[in-house]
């Protein structure tokens, strides 16, 4: 089992990091991961112990999970249980006093080192929301393609900022 600490190297086995805020369910639960090229010490407090926020705004087949610590702005990013290599592939459970836990892992992508992390909860019903999305989206058909023509699509309409106002559903963290 890999053991995550702030100052260490994150995977020791990539070289290479892309930029972005990237949201991930699978085997081992939700995952948020910023990767930031040198995060500034406000980055790193604010996912480290800001206050959170998060929404979901909900496109098609496509869920975008909105994002927000501290005094970062608020951020997005695009999932789909397709996307999840099949060995981590698994299906949230379904219980509607549920409050899932998400870990956040701020990774400088310059040294690959880990460089904040946080764990927290969601709200019942945001959970309750999440996870049944989740199920939806496995039960559509899927195609890359597809896929990544809504997410340009929605981009192309819309900033973060108008998904916020868009959002099926919200919640702070450690609800």
């Amino acid at each position: 089992m890999h053991v995550i600490r702030v100052g260490e190297e994150y995977t020791p086995s990539v070289l290479k990091w892309p930029d972005g805020c990237h949201y991930r369910y699978d085997t081992s639960g939700h995952w948020l991961h910023y990767l930031f090229h040198h995060p500034s010490s406000i980055e790193k407090e604010s996912v480290q112990s800001g206050p959170a926020q998060f929404a979901l705004y909900i496109h098609e087949s496509v869920i975008f999970f909105l994002h927000h610590f501290g005094e970062m702005l608020w951020n997005n990013a695009p999932y789909s249980w397709w996307l999840v290599p099949d060995e981590e592939r698994q299906l949230p459970d379904f219980d509607d006093g549920l409050h899932a836990l998400l870990k956040v892992v701020l990774v400088d992508t310059l040294t690959g080192r880990v460089a904040a992390m946080r764990a927290l909860t969601f709200s019942a019903d945001f959970t309750k929301r999440l996870h049944a999305e989740i199920r939806a989206q496995s039960g559509k058909p899927w195609s890359l393609s597809e896929h990544e023509k809504i997410i340009r699509h929605v981009y192309a309409r819309y900033s973060t900022d108008d998904l916020l106002v868009r959002a099926q559903v919200r919640c702070r963290g450690g609800e």
